[in-house]
């Protein structure tokens, strides 16, 4: 109980996370901005608020740390300007303190592939976002070859299950939309497969990456991912958990463009509309060989988040069913 794991972040997957730590027994320290709310503020964990974008803080929060994980993500729109800071502040927070690192990412980076992603496939990105990401990765590498920090790199594909809302698919404008009967957005092809990572997966990978030995440093790691299926699957398994008709709008890239002159977060969508161009999806056969092949069905995620969602959204006499 006295290893000490704190958890940048507490938002869809730091929150989550910081149970599973606990569960195995470690002690735990959440670092945020602002307050907990009362239910986490009762848990066992360590609660410290602060910015973690400034160097020193973040030493200080990770000081007396065994590992700590990387889980903090501004909103679409804020990348440019907070996560360059927020990354390097982390890196070298962990350098000063001494932690080990396991730093959430995406595989945006990888650009738009002509095949399954592998943690092998080429740093190619076609949108601003995955080039900044591209660099930001690059930097942790660097800074990992180097010997300044011991870090695993953990990457996934778009997240979905209960409470995960900031996602291009599920966000709040596909519930609202569903429960009022009218048609949900897809972009792109909606028929195209697609790999969709479940979110207390991606927060069990991280805890298991954290708690591994020493073979897991100095890599990235593909998180585990059910088998890819389309958007409109997803949509309808989530739709049909509910109790509620799907029906779908394919929205072009045009129109979120158009959208994005009044509305900055479908301005910053609309350009990653490319991964549901072409079959988008993650193979996680190294997570599989080192790990094991324990991964959450798709059915079954979709039934958590319709459970989370009728909660949320629903009225009326489908909220019962």
């Amino acid at each position: 109980m006295n290893e000490l794991h704190v958890v940048l972040g507490a938002g869809q997957i730091g929150a989550t996370l910081a149970q599973r730590l606990l569960a195995r027994g470690k002690r735990v320290r959440q670092v945020r901005r602002g307050q907990p709310d009362a239910a986490a503020a009762a848990s066992s964990v360590e609660w410290v608020p602060g910015d973690v974008s400034d160097p020193a803080f973040a030493a200080e929060a990770m000081r007396g740390a065994a590992v700590a994980y990387d889980c903090v993500n501004p909103s679409y729109d804020e990348w440019p300007l907070l996560l360059p800071p927020l990354r390097r502040a982390v890196l070298e927070g962990a350098a000063r303190s001494g932690a080990k690192l396991v730093q959430l990412d995406n595989v945006y980076m990888l650009g738009l592939p002509s095949g399954p992603m592998t943690e092998e496939s080429p740093v190619a990105p076609v949108s601003k976002k995955g080039a900044l990401r591209a660099q930001l990765a690059e930097e942790t590498l660097e800074a990992s070859r180097r010997g300044d920090v011991r870090v695993a790199i953990a990457r996934a594909s778009d997240f979905y299950g209960p409470g995960i809302v900031r996602q291009t698919t599920f966000g709040p404008h596909f519930f609202e939309r569903l429960v009022a009967g009218k048609a949900v957005y897809a972009f792109g092809d909606p028929d195209m497969p697609h790999s969709w990572a479940y979110g207390p997966d991606v927060a069990e990978g991280l805890a298991r990456l954290g708690c591994a030995s020493d073979d897991v440093w100095g890599q990235i790691w593909h998180l585990p991912h059910a088998p890819a299926v389309s958007t409109h699957e997803t949509m309808a398994l989530v739709a049909g958990a509910m109790g509620y008709e799907l029906r779908m709008q394919q929205v072009p890239r045009w129109v979120l463009r158009t959208m994005g002159v009044f509305d900055s977060m479908l301005r910053e969508v609309a350009e990653m509309t490319y991964q549901w161009t072409v079959p988008f999806v993650v193979d996680d056969a190294k997570w599989r060989a080192r790990f094991g092949d324990a991964v959450t069905p798709m059915t079954e995620g979709a039934r958590a988040m319709a459970r989370w969602a009728l909660a949320q959204y629903a009225r009326g006499t489908a909220a019962a069913a």
